[in-house]
């Protein structure tokens, strides 16, 4: 699924919008160049504008350089420069407008001025693509900044074709570039942050108790106090979760149904507390039993493992993962 980019975001031309849009380039740049690693989101640059753009060697604000006053903003346009000619290009796909089979006589319902636009024009023809090419499908969102030419943030349109050869009708909206961030990113962005401003350490005592219950958590059935008291193999995941604040863990009720990997969890639930995220998993231990279990978090960080995680199952490969990714 590729994503287009509202053209007016390559003719701004205020200092002050140019300010303002600084994290839509960054972060459009930064999701390009995981494309190659995630096929999830790309985005899409149909080729007029490719040439055009050629043509002012590759700048995402076509203004002069030299008429910008301020140096700091000097420094961050030709940062965006380069990144957008070496990373974004490389991995941004290209469109061109290729003749469909009926006339391209296309209807614009909520907003008919798109027509009248020349920038929109041409990417009202680059949504009708799919409405007679099977490989490509471009996404129904269109992203943007916040500039005073163009559509904003919000605005929607339907676009339409009822020709002899096909019936096609999208509906598109003009949407943030954070709309279009895979939450796996969202979540790894807001772990790192956390990191950086203190909220999540490593503890080197983890409590570890069974609760009311009996210990089905050891082979040996030995007692435990501590994380580091469990089996090799019990701890093998919640020692990795320890770089992710894990402070705490209550082992509950157990059940021989449902055990995957030994040391293996899927979250169930996040309780967030005033000053903790208690995370309910289905614990997975060597003992063959599938464990209710609770762990304790910095506030925060357990909704955050829950959105990377979703229904995924925890285990070595993927925790270790990210653990990487935060550091």
């Amino acid at each position: 699924m590729s994503v287009l980019i509202d053209p007016y975001m390559f003719e701004l031309s205020d200092e002050r919008e140019i300010r303002n849009n600084i994290s839509f380039f960054t972060k459009v740049i930064k999701i390009a160049s995981h494309s190659g690693k995630n096929e999830q989101v790309s985005f899409a640059i149909y080729q007029g504008m490719i040439e055009r753009m050629e043509k002012r060697i590759i700048r995402p604000f076509p203004i002069d350089m030299n008429k910008i006053q301020d140096k700091e903003l000097k420094g961050l346009i030709l940062q965006i420069n380069n990144s957008f000619k070496n990373i974004l290009l490389q991995f941004i796909e290209s469109i061109d407008i290729d003749e469909c089979e009926g006339n391209q006589e296309f209807q614009v319902k909520n907003d008919e001025e798109l027509v009248e636009d020349d920038n929109y024009y041409e990417l009202l023809n680059v949504l009708l693509i799919p409405c007679y090419s099977k490989i490509i499908d471009i996404d129904w969102r269109i992203i943007t900044g916040y500039k005073t030419k163009g559509k904003s943030i919000g605005d929607t349109f339907e676009i339409s074709c009822d020709c002899e050869n096909h019936k096609y009708s999208k509906l598109c909206k003009f949407v943030s570039v954070d709309e279009i961030i895979p939450i796996k990113d969202k979540a790894i962005d807001e772990l790192k942050k956390k990191k950086r401003n203190g909220e999540i350490s490593c503890v080197n005592f983890v409590i570890a108790t069974m609760g009311s219950h009996h210990n089905h958590v050891q082979a040996n059935g030995k007692k435990f106090e501590c994380l580091e008291d469990l089996s090799a193999q019990n701890k093998v995941v919640l020692r990795l979760l320890k770089e992710l604040g894990l402070f705490k863990i209550i082992f509950g009720e157990f059940s021989p149904k449902g055990i995957k990997g030994v040391g293996t969890m899927s979250i169930q639930s996040v309780e967030s507390k005033e000053i903790q995220d208690i995370v309910a998993v289905k614990f997975s231990a060597e003992t063959k039993m599938v464990i209710d279990t609770f762990l304790y978090f910095p506030k925060g960080v357990g909704k955050l493992l829950q959105k990377y995680f979703q229904a995924e199952l925890l285990n070595y490969k993927n925790v270790s993962e990210l653990v990487e990714k935060i550091k």
